[in-house]
């Protein structure tokens, strides 16, 4: 009977939690899950059957309490436990799963190393865009949901004295199976929320940064953002991640002189919270503008790894111009003011007053400057057909160099537009990046 009046509590204090769907940003349009509870008493007065009226869980907020000892599936720090505390997870949809994501959206159920074997880690850990971090479902019989690897279905989350970690799927283990309720996300946020219209991009901005800038163009450019995202994927072939996040709501203060940065395997794009206002304020007074700053930062979330990154500030740059011009754009550098903004393809004009003379010093501008030339003469075509050609290939040239990669990506360039792309280079400005990228 102990048993009984234990499962009885949590399942009511879970319910006082709010039975709504959570405030996610869905693009799928997700109603707020209905959840039916029956009780039927087997005669022995100790048994409890809950049914829940889905057989399978929709995109939003929920409390999971273990099968065995109803206890909630919490974490501290990176590290998964079970508490006596119910913790809010929202689950977010991917491409054949869940993303299972910790209140604050930025840390997700993990496998330790990408390894699935039975004992591995199970902790919390920046979206990577790897498939271990993708979990099914899967509905129980008795009402309960069990988290299985997306990659290998056979394996479940589970605990092991005490630590969570990957198990073989054994029908009928309780430790395996939880109770799912939905619930709301009642955590404060210091920050503002823009979700883009399909929600692939997430802002999260200053709580006063509406003095500088209106919420509607917020709202805009969160969804500009999309489109940049996806004309990003439809240049290079290649999608890093499902969604992003931007925290902009924090100064930096680790790295000196930086206003924004990502870093590889992670899907949050950091700008620096006294840099922003200052940005957006100039922003708002151009029509059209798609922020420089955030573009150039998304572009280096689709370099990584890939074969023809063989500079990251020079490859993140040649591909931006592509989105301008494909949306009709406009963005600016924001060493400019706010009355000068380059639309489409002639942001390579800023690009152009910051570089310097290629033949005597390598510039970061000044080649990207000498690619967007370049384009002008073999088109965007080539550039496409060359990302595209080498993100099909890349297991080949994993172990490149920078130069082999600049030397990989000038002769695909050439070999899909018909022209020798070098020859476009004197030799002294050859002979300067090849000299800087040794």
């Amino acid at each position: 009977m102990n048993t009984l009046k234990k499962l009885i509590c949590i399942i009511l204090g879970s319910l006082l939690l709010g039975l709504c769907a959570c405030d996610s940003g869905s693009p799928d349009g997700y109603s707020r899950p209905q959840f039916g509870f029956n009780s039927s008493n087997s005669g022995s007065g100790d048994s409890l059957t809950i049914q829940n009226t889905l057989s399978a869980l929709s995109v939003g907020c929920y409390t999971f309490s273990n099968a065995s000892d109803f206890k909630f599936l919490s974490f501290s720090d990176r590290q998964l436990k079970l508490s006596s505390n119910a913790t809010a997870w929202k689950l977010k949809k991917a491409t054949n799963g869940f993303y299972v994501y910790s209140a604050d959206d930025e840390l997700l159920l993990d496998i330790n190393n990408a390894f699935i074997a039975v004992g591995t880690t199970v902790k919390l850990w920046e979206n990577t865009g790897y498939n271990t971090q993708i979990w099914t479902i899967k509905a129980n019989n008795n009402g309960t949901y069990s988290f299985l690897s997306a990659v290998d279905e056979s394996y479940c989350l589970g605990f092991s004295n005490g630590n969570a970690v990957l198990q073989l799927r054994k029908e009928g283990d309780k430790s395996q199976e939880w109770y799912a309720v939905a619930t709301v996300d009642n955590s404060p946020k210091n920050y503002l929320k823009y979700t883009s219209q399909g929600g692939i991009i997430e802002l999260r901005l200053p709580l006063d940064i509406t003095k500088v800038i209106t919420d509607a163009r917020l709202q805009q450019w969160a969804n500009d953002l999309e489109k940049a995202y996806y004309t990003y994927e439809e240049l290079t072939g290649y999608r890093p991640y499902e969604s992003i996040i931007v925290k902009a709501y924090e100064p930096i203060t680790q790295y000196e002189n930086v206003l924004a940065y990502v870093f590889d395997n992670n899907n949050i794009i950091y700008v620096d919270s006294n840099f922003l206002p200052t940005d957006l304020a100039k922003m708002s007074k151009r029509v059209n503008d798609w922020n420089f700053c955030l573009l150039h930062e998304m572009g280096h979330m689709f370099d990584n790894g890939r074969p023809w990154n063989f500079e990251a500030e020079v490859m993140t740059d040649i591909k931006l111009p592509y989105v301008l011009e494909k949306n009709g754009a406009g963005a600016e550098l924001s060493e400019f003011g706010e009355g000068s903004v380059r639309y489409g393809k002639d942001i390579m004009l800023s690009y152009k007053a910051m570089g310097g003379d290629l033949s005597k010093e390598y510039n970061v501008f000044a080649l990207a400057y000498k690619f967007m030339q370049i384009k002008e003469i073999i088109g965007w075509e080539a550039f496409k057909s060359t990302y595209h050609k080498l993100q099909t290939d890349a297991s080949q040239y994993y172990n490149y160099t920078k130069q082999q990669k600049f030397e990989l990506f000038v002769n695909t360039l050439s070999s899909f537009s018909g022209q020798n792309v070098k020859g476009y280079f004197t030799a002294a400005e050859w002979n300067t990046i090849i000299s800087y990228l040794k």
